[in-house]
């Protein structure tokens, strides 16, 4: 028990030396958040984020936002098939569980809480929203496109041996999961805690596809469309 402790501990050390700039700049995110969370209410956030729109911003995050849609990850999935399919197993585990997690969280656990448009509309306060944008009214707690971007770009993150991709990965997931809250879609506390989700799910089953069992499939390393050739 004590060896897989330390074991454990070890994966986690070096985890966190290959990735350090990914994981930092994530917990000064998660910690700026929370902060601002137990200052101000998730209202007053939100109203004082709605401000800053512009119109190229308007058509960036509404660009952005799909890479944390689910169609978003089963092509990325696809195409990792002709890389490793441990690469591919590894996406498409952690967008399916934490998918579920959210989905569950959401429709479940928490309920239809009301999202922005149906919030700030009951209470007659107007904000502004992007032309186009198909706006959701309910299942606002936890943001499923924040616990997708972060899922995926987690686990590309754990099947890079160095820190190459690192900063533009997670400035790719922010940006993704800002996207949410600039688009009136979600609260930030909606997608701080997807995020989380996200992160912790990947962290896990990169741990399940390298045990030992499943670290000594050799084949779950090589590409699919090599073994179709064979």
């Amino acid at each position: 028990m004590i060896q897989i402790n330390e074991l454990h501990l070890s994966n986690m050390k070096k985890t966190w030396q290959s990735h350090w700039i990914y994981f930092t700049i994530y917990m000064v995110f998660a910690v700026i958040s929370c902060y601002y969370l137990l200052q101000f209410s998730k209202q007053e956030i939100h109203l004082f984020l709605n401000s800053f729109h512009r119109p190229f911003n308007d058509l960036f995050f509404k660009s952005i936002t799909y890479i944390g849609d689910g169609i978003t990850i089963v092509i990325i999935v696809l195409f990792s098939l002709f890389w490793s399919k441990r690469y591919a197993l590894q996406i498409g585990l952690s967008g399916i569980v934490s998918g579920l997690i959210a989905q569950v969280l959401k429709k479940v656990v928490f309920g239809p809480t009301p999202r922005p448009s149906k919030y700030f509309n009951d209470l007659e306060i107007p904000l502004h929203y992007v032309k186009g944008v198909e706006l959701h009214t309910v299942f606002s707690f936890p943001s499923g496109h924040a616990t997708a971007v972060f899922a995926l770009t987690t686990s590309i993150l754990l099947n890079l041996h160095k820190k190459q991709g690192d900063l533009s990965l997670i400035i790719l997931a922010i940006l993704t999961a800002y996207s949410r809250i600039y688009l009136s879609q979600h609260f930030l506390s909606d997608v701080l805690f997807g995020s989380f989700i996200g992160i912790t799910v990947a962290l896990l089953v990169n741990k399940f596809l390298n045990n030992t069992y499943l670290r000594q499939k050799k084949t779950l390393d090589k590409p699919l469309i090599n073994l179709m050739k064979n």
